[in-house]
């Protein structure tokens, strides 16, 4: 039995829309960490990816009420942790974190240019449970496989990202 194709809407949200507007919209992922409830913003998003993949044959849903945003800090900066509907194929995506690199703590007149990081906790199988890769994407374009990840849930997630990032 051969394994199933990457759904278009949940592959194409996670490794191309959302993706190039973190890295090409600096205030989306400030957006995404300061608004109340950001979930509109992803709706529209996941929206905009639904009627691209139809527009090319592909089915497939995708609203923001099927995700869960958390926001956490990961040492001084903020981070948005996007859980994905449960991936079932290889390359869907667990959950992804948006990374700013700007520091909380500092004052808020300091103009800081914010980086930013785009990880994803990757889909890649059953072995007999499920396998995970931590990937994270460059703003140029290249997506690196980390390799073999954490269990998919959010603190574990975190934890790993904090051993690439604060060390």
């Amino acid at each position: 039995m051969s394994e199933p194709e990457p759904r278009c809407a949940h592959y194409q949200f996670v490794h191309v829309a959302l993706r190039t507007l973190v890295f090409q919209e600096a205030r989306l992922a400030a957006a995404l960490w300061e608004l109340d409830d950001p979930m509109a913003l992803l709706d529209d998003i996941a929206l905009q990816v639904v009627r691209a993949c139809r527009g090319e044959g592909e089915g497939g849903e995708l609203r923001a009420e099927q995700l869960t945003l958390h926001k956490l800090r990961l040492g001084a900066h903020p981070c948005v942790v996007i859980e994905m509907p449960e991936p079932v194929a290889a390359t869907e995506a667990f959950m992804i974190a948006i990374l700013e690199l700007r520091d909380l703590d500092a004052s808020p007149d300091s103009d800081q240019a914010a980086e930013r990081r785009y990880f994803t906790l990757e889909y890649s199988g059953h072995r007999p449970a499920p396998h995970t890769v931590l990937c994270e994407w460059t703003a140029q374009g290249s997506h690196m496989n980390m390799g073999g990840g954490p269990e998919p849930e959010v603190g574990a997630f975190v934890t790993e990202l904090a051993r690439f990032v604060l060390d």
